[in-house]
């Protein structure tokens, strides 16, 4: 590569070091105004044909309400409603593809992060739908799960022979994102983000669960997850026996993207925010479209409720 080219690509890497210093002088400022001080990080890192919200509320068809999220990546081109009440903002969750919890303060108690740990339990109810009637490249797809399963059922009987088609994106989840206070001993967030000292210096660190787990692995936990009773035991079978297994394997890894100062890699010496670019798009890229926006479970939620308040 030449000199020049060379100077370029560490300049780029150095702006990334440089972003990273001033999010920390930022949060030292104003802690309460994380969700604010990190909307523009997240906004710079992922492509336009996602949307970014903040202090919004995820909503399912099962009338599930997330708690306040601070920062929401969706999309707004395959998923158009975003329902409204005044200024608040609910979106459904077919529509999400990473949530963000800023925590506001440092605070060293346990307390602090039970809250956060609440607060992603109820993120992890939410349940996407199979329930919509679609055109897609081969054709109209009725897609709800009891249709689905029968038309599985007559292609094994028909066709023993050759294995059936079966369904790349069954229930959705989240990316999750905690943008720390101050250190957490957790894996329970996908990707963990905070500001910690290192030989003496305030530096930004980012902890991702199962970092090293093949890309597979993530592939199916973005797009086939069934928390534990996540829907009932009769749906989460046949949401298992829909599933496509024949995805080619690999071993890439999500470590693998790191990106560190000077090439070496030592702690404190991680290139986070352009790591993290790398990690998070990968991820994205995994999940690609939203599932299937179900129409018709909201409407039957909105008319089981009714007009009661």
């Amino acid at each position: 590569m030449e000199k020049s080219n060379t100077s370029v690509i560490s300049k780029l890497s150095e702006n990334y070091m440089n972003l990273e210093q001033g999010i920390i002088a930022q949060l030292n400022i104003d802690a309460e105004n994380s969700e604010n001080i990190w909307l523009p990080v997240f906004r710079r890192m992922v492509p336009t044909k996602y949307n970014l919200e903040t202090n919004v509320c995820i909503i399912d068809s099962y009338k599930t309400i997330s708690p306040k999220v601070s920062i929401v990546i969706y999309d707004e081109q395959y998923t158009p409603y975003i329902f409204n009440y005044g200024t608040l903002k609910y979106i459904p969750i077919e529509a999400v593809f990473a949530v963000v919890r800023c925590e506001k303060e440092r605070d060293e108690s346990k307390q602090e992060f039970d809250t956060s740990k609440d607060w992603l339990d109820k993120i992890q109810k939410l349940k996407t739908d199979m329930n919509a009637y679609v055109r897609i490249q081969q054709g109209l797809v009725d897609n709800t799960v009891d249709k689905l399963y029968e038309k599985l059922q007559n292609q094994i009987k028909k066709e023993s022979n050759k294995e059936p088609r079966k369904e790349t994106q069954t229930s959705t989840r989240p990316i999750t994102i905690l943008c720390a206070a101050d250190k957490v001993d957790s894996e329970q967030f996908d990707i963990v983000l905070q500001v910690q000292k290192i030989d003496g210096n305030e530096k930004l660190t980012k902890k991702v669960a199962n970092e090293a787990a093949s890309l597979d692995y993530w592939y199916e936990q973005l797009n086939h997850y069934v928390n534990i009773g996540h829907y009932d035991t009769g749906t989460s079978e046949i949401l298992q026996q829909l599933v496509y297994k024949g995805e080619t394997q690999t071993e890439r890894t999500l470590m693998e993207l790191n990106v560190y100062k000077n090439g070496v890699k030592k702690e404190g010496e991680q290139n986070v925010l352009l790591s993290l670019t790398f990690q998070l798009n990968q991820l994205l890229m995994l999940i690609n479209n939203p599932i299937f926006f179900p129409h018709a479970s909201y409407v039957r939620a909105f008319n089981e409720v009714g007009g009661e308040a």
